[in-house]
Parts: C-alpha cells; sequence; structure tokens
C-alpha cells in the first residue's frame, strides 16, 4: 500500500489542515475562571445537543466517567455495570482507588444491553446494612468491547425507567454515542434523555486530539466541576483544544458514517477470503471482530503489520480493527485488494 493503514482505534486519527487552523486562531481565555470564550461555547452547544441543562470540558473520557459517577454517589455505594463495559475493563479500578465505589457486573447482551430482568433482580433486592446500596445504573452506547454495537433504545429507556423508580441514577458512558446518532437517526438528545448524567468523546469517533464532555443538570455539573479540579483535570486555555471540538461538530459529525462504510468495507474483505468469521449485520458502528481459528490472533496480527495493516487481538481467537476519519477510499480500497489477495 502506499501508505499504512491504522486501524488498532479511533483514537489514532489525527486532526485535519483546516482542525489544525481551528486551533490556531482560537480565542481563549482562563477555563479554570470559567472564562475561556470557546470552552464556554462548546460547554453551551453540548449542552443543548444533549437536552441537558449544563456540561463541563474534561481531558479524557475516563476522567469524564469518574467524575461524573463520582458526582452521582456517595463512597460505600454501589455502581451497576456491564461486565465488558469500558468503566469495568479499562479504567485502572478508578471507582474503587477514587471514588471508594463498587462495582456490580452483569453480563450484557449480544446487542450491549444488560437484560432488563437482571437489572430488575438487582434492584428488587431489599437494601439493608448488610449490602452496600446500589446507587447508578451505568450503561455504553456505543458498548466498545462487543463491537460497537447500539444497544436497542426501547430496552435502555425500560431499564432506566426502572432505576429511577427505584431511586436509581442513571449514567451512560456515550464516548461514541455520535455512532449510534449517526447509524440511527435517533437525535442525541433522545439518546440522552433516559441519563441523568453522560459523557461523549471527541478524541475517538469525532477525530479531535483531546476532549471530552460531561453533561447533567446545573447543580450536578457545578459539583462535577468540583470534582475536575480536585482530580487533576482544570485547564487553563483549554480553548485551544475545545476549537477542535467545534470544528468536529461542525464537519466531521455529518460525515461520520463514511467510518461504517470503511468498516463494512473491509470486514467483507476480510470474509470473502474464507478464513475469518466476521458478522456482518453486527456492524453497528465503526469497530469490527474477527473470529481467527484457535491461537491464530497474533498470528492474523502479525501477518497484517507486514502488510502495512495495524490491528489489536482480543484474545487468542479475535482480532479488532477500528475505522476512523483520517483514512479515506483510495488507501480503504487498496487494503482491500491486499487482502483478497495476500490473506
Amino acid at each position: 500500500m502506499t501508505e499504512k493503514l491504522e486501524l488498532r482505534s479511533d483514537t489514532f486519527s489525527t486532526p485535519c489542515l483546516a482542525m489544525r487552523k481551528a486551533i490556531a486562531d482560537a480565542v481563549v481565555g482562563d477555563d479554570v475562571f470559567e472564562e475561556d470564550p470557546t470552552i464556554n461555547s462548546l460547554e453551551k452547544r453540548v449542552a443543548d445537543l444533549l437536552g441537558k441543562q449544563a456540561a463541563l470540558f474534561v481531558p479524557s473520557g475516563t476522567m469524564g466517567n469518574g467524575l461524573a459517577i463520582r458526582t452521582l454517589t456517595s463512597p460505600g455505594e454501589r455502581v451497576l455495570c456491564g461486565s465488558k463495559s469500558h468503566i469495568y475493563n479499562f479504567e485502572g479500578d478508578q471507582f474503587s482507588m477514587n471514588c471508594g465505589l463498587q462495582l456490580h457486573v452483569l453480563n450484557e447482551q449480544p446487542q450491549g444491553m444488560i437484560s432488563f430482568e437482571d437489572i430488575k433482580q438487582v434492584l428488587d433486592v431489599k437494601e439493608n446494612i448488610h449490602r452496600a446500596p446500589v446507587t447508578v445504573l451505568a450503561l455504553e452506547n456505543t458498548h466498545n468491547l462487543l463491537g460497537g454495537r447500539i444497544p436497542p433504545q426501547d430496552q435502555i429507556v425500560k431499564a432506566c425507567s426502572y432505576a429511577h423508580s427505584k431511586g436509581v441514577s442513571t449514567y451512560l458512558d456515550g464516548a461514541r454515542l455520535w455512532h449510534a446518532f449517526s447509524k440511527t437517526g435517533i437525535s442525541m438528545k433522545t439518546l440522552a434523555e433516559p441519563f441523568d448524567m453522560l459523557s461523549v468523546c471527541f478524541s475517538k469517533a469525532l477525530g479531535a486530539p483531546v476532549g471530552s464532555m460531561v453533561a447533567g443538570s446545573d447543580q450536578q455539573i457545578k459539583k462535577a466541576r468540583w470534582y475536575r479540579k480536585r482530580m487533576g483535570g482544570a485547564m487553563r486555555q483549554a480553548g485551544f483544544l475545545g476549537a477542535a471540538c467545534l470544528y468536529a461538530l461542525d464537519n466531521n459529525l455529518p460525515n461520520l458514517q463514511i467510518t461504517r462504510n470503511y468498516a463494512v468495507k473491509l470486514a467483507e474483505a476480510f470474509k470473502v477470503t474464507g478464513k475469518f468469521e466476521v458478522d456482518l449485520e453486527a456492524i453497528d458502528s465503526n469497530i469490527v471482530f474477527l473470529k481467527t481459528g484457535k491461537n491464530q490472533a497474533d498470528n492474523l496480527v502479525s501477518k497484517l503489520e507486514t502488510m502495512g495493516i495495524s490491528v489489536l487481538s482480543l484474545d487468542d481467537s479475535s482480532v479488532r480493527f477500528v475505522t476512523h476519519l483520517s483514512l479515506n477510499s483510495k488507501i480503504v480500497d487498496e487494503a482491500v485488494i491486499q487482502i483478497k489477495k495476500e490473506i
């Protein structure tokens, strides 16, 4: 190929020239004093987009998850979440270390949602002094470890409604919620509505270099701002980063469907070789899982690396690749030809 095809994650996307110009031209101030006009504009825009009263810019999705869930809880409580969720598998046990919380995990269904029956069973248990109370139900959309799947919105609404009836708050790790909007056409506000708080990420799907946003009520965001400071996430002239996010909303979000198109095209190329299992119908976004033969995943990763294609092995028989906005049709088409020819 003419250039390397980086598919380990959409976090490998890099700002285009126009985004870099927007960064350079940003009007900035001191965001710790809440006086950075670009950040203030971005926070208001995202809050409106998600149908929440307020929003807060944070450096990373992990910090966004941590401070939002901490905002909704007190130490010694439980958070109900999926066994394959990002907050359980990829955040260094921050909730016990930083928040004094216990994660109570339940297995998800293939489309990324915990079954209502399982959620209900946990929430129906009468609390007593022997058990830490469940105070938050945390869900994920799109679901990373289940292949970028979009959980059915009606199931999300039902689960969150029941949680609220039990006095339990709801939180959404919506790092790639942009993809759920792009694929389904359901508005971001509607996707966010069942949740008391949620986060979205700009440095994954939307191709910005840094940044996530947490949204919720005025009081929740005021409290989250305090936790952001305590966790070391308050920044000064953050508007340089915020300008990239605003550019992404204007220019990258409307074109996000192309990344799913790339994912499907590459998945079809692997499938046609007859050497891998891949469910084309399960490609909801920009993440694809390939099933290899037993103990063959690392061999495939190595083989693809020699071809200039970088992917990740998940276990001894599964490989993941993720498309993103820094790719283009030419390099994807070249890769399709090469995969069919050399794999």
